[in-house]
């Protein structure tokens, strides 16, 4: 899935990757750690702002947030059979534990404010932009490349599948709930492997012929403006408030 949300031109758009990256780590690690609902409010607050910062993108963004509460859901629905604390209703041969509801939507929602922040923060800068940033904050070497590598091929490799399965149905394949599908659903994995270890020997080579030693050059470097300045101390005091505010405001 292509990242279409970096194409704008906002205010968020043109920070400093940099600074948005620190602000995202903040703010998620609090989000993931803290256990108090108001915290998560006060923190969509800052959401909210952001939203309307990038409106005329929202619609991409929330399209990435439905794909992903697609998974999120059956948390809810596990933690409704699985979470054995409180009292229980017996549904037929089930038990179902309202507690568990409670604490699945919890989890769903802080789940939600914390992919918000990477879609807000992270999603509207280029993977170029990403991987230069992380290695001007000192990231190994190695660690960004693979992150680059893996979402620059995992296209590549898409298509491939695409093209395989495509070249399975023409020749009659129609999968279903058999052994013939499971062999060749192998077949095309097996397949899909051996092209990518093949892909990725040629375009190593093609790479060392070009002069590659292990690492990219980095020409153009970041420079923190008063825009990312001013950006990251109101996102800091922001923080620190909602702290301060979840202490008094508890429910």
């Amino acid at each position: 899935m292509e990242n279409k949300l970096a194409e704008g031109k906002t205010l968020l758009h043109k920070l400093d990757p940099r600074v948005k990256i620190i602000v995202f780590l903040l703010f998620a690690i609090s989000c993931a750690l803290s256990s108090s609902l108001s915290f998560l409010l006060l923190s969509s607050l800052f959401l909210l702002g952001m939203g309307l910062v990038v409106r005329r993108d929202l619609t991409k963004a929330l399209k990435s947030l439905v794909f992903a509460d697609s998974f999120l859901i059956f948390l809810i629905i596990t933690m409704i059979f699985t979470y054995d604390k409180g009292k229980s209703v017996k549904l037929g041969m089930l038990y179902f534990y309202p507690e568990g509801l409670k604490y699945g939507a919890f989890l769903f929602f802080k789940s939600n404010v914390i992919l918000l922040f990477m879609l807000f923060l992270l999603a509207t800068s280029t993977v170029f932009e990403i991987a230069h940033a992380l290695h001007h904050l000192k990231v190994p070497s190695k660690l960004v490349q693979i992150l680059f590598f893996t979402f620059r091929y995992v296209h590549v490799i898409r298509d491939e599948y695409r093209k395989l399965l495509k070249a399975a149905i023409a020749r009659g394949f129609k999968p279903n709930t058999s052994i013939h599908t499971y062999k060749t659903y192998a077949f095309i994995v097996a397949n899909l492997i051996m092209r990518s270890y093949l892909k990725a020997d040629r375009i190593y080579k093609a790479m060392l012929c070009r002069g590659f030693k292990g690492e990219f050059p980095v020409y153009h470097h970041f420079h923190l403006e008063k825009k990312d300045i001013i950006f990251a101390a109101f996102s800091l005091i922001f923080l620190v408030t909602a702290f301060a505010g979840s202490m008094f405001w508890k429910f």
